[in-house]
């Protein structure tokens, strides 16, 4: 990646109310210099439509209830029919470590379970950001 700043959007699911980790995660992927958009509540269809208009290098999606495999199925499809083949798609929260393979299969680079600190997440999209995609 060159000298350009990470922008990474930060979204929650529509009816995932949890706040602390993601505001979290967000201050702590901008201390580490990146710009961070921090979209709440969307369906789906908004948070693809929110990564085109931001123009956005990672989609960061934060799952608290359920509906992760859904959700990274139709995030995956929807991004690649917009041509955003080399966004680097990561998930965290509370995911079953069961769900991880799968939706590694479906075109999710990474998955991190809730409580690690964010510097591991900034690491990891600082090392990955445009050597991934979703062909």
């Amino acid at each position: 990646m060159s000298d350009k700043t990470i922008k990474v959007l930060l979204a929650k699911k529509k009816i995932d109310v949890h706040g602390r980790g993601t505001k979290l995660i967000a201050r702590e992927l901008r201390d580490a210099g990146m710009e961070v958009v921090y979209f709440r509540f969307g369906t789906v269809d908004d948070i693809v439509n929110a990564a085109v208009q931001e123009d956005v290098d990672v989609v960061a999606v934060s799952i608290m209830t359920s509906g992760q495999l859904h959700i990274a199925e139709n995030l995956i499809l929807k991004l690649k029919a917009m041509d955003m083949h080399d966004v680097l798609v990561i998930f965290g929260g509370t995911i079953p470590p069961v769900d991880f393979e799968p939706m590694e299969k479906m075109g999710v680079h990474r998955i991190f379970p809730a409580g690690l600190p964010g510097g591991v997440v900034a690491d990891y999209i600082r090392e990955n950001v445009g050597k991934l995609d979703l062909s």
